[in-house]
């Protein structure tokens, strides 16, 4: 039986562990897609998805629409994607580093393409494609309609076509 997230919170609230673990296996890649359209970093977005798991049971009495715990979590996995994000180092290619091959360079290509998204649609477009969630599930973490999401969805793929496009006729190819 497919228990309600609302359901799922009240238990949560009343330190029901197994409760909180069906909500993180619900919600995990939701999250760390949410971090990753800010992150662009897998690893550093899985980071961000498990610390926003711990200050969501920490504060998860302070919810107080149970009905809207996606949209809940989401706020707190960007705060937390943001001030990862803040306070990580940059780092500089070496002089002497061999070029990536082929697979990692259009990996950037792309990563660099998903950066010049609008936000939302980056979100969108890593939550659907990476994350492999469906549209409802999409939209019940963003509190968008269908209708959006897909509008978004069409407009951001028509982006990053052109994107790459204009990537590969500057002789950029490899």
């Amino acid at each position: 039986m497919h228990r309600p997230d609302a359901e799922l919170v009240a238990a949560a609230c009343q330190g029901d562990l197994t409760s909180f673990g069906l909500l993180y296996e619900r919600h995990y890649r939701m999250a760390v897609g949410i971090a990753r359209a800010r992150l662009a970093d897998h690893h550093l977005a899985e980071d961000a998805a498990q610390e926003t798991f711990a200050i969501a049971w920490r504060t998860l009495p302070t919810l107080r629409d149970r009905h809207r715990f996606p949209q809940w979590l989401g706020t707190i996995c960007r705060r937390t994607a943001s001030r990862l994000d803040a306070h990580r180092p940059t780092h500089e290619p070496l002089p002497d580093a061999p070029k990536p091959a082929c697979d990692s360079d259009l990996r950037l290509q792309v990563q660099d393409a998903l950066q010049c998204l609008e936000e939302t649609s980056r979100e969108i477009v890593l939550l659907h494609y990476f994350s492999g969630l469906s549209y409802d599930e999409i939209g019940q973490a963003l509190d968008l309609s269908v209708q959006s999401i897909h509008g978004r969805l069409q407009r951001a793929r028509g982006k990053l076509a052109k994107i790459l496009d204009a990537h590969d006729s500057s002789g950029a190819k490899t």
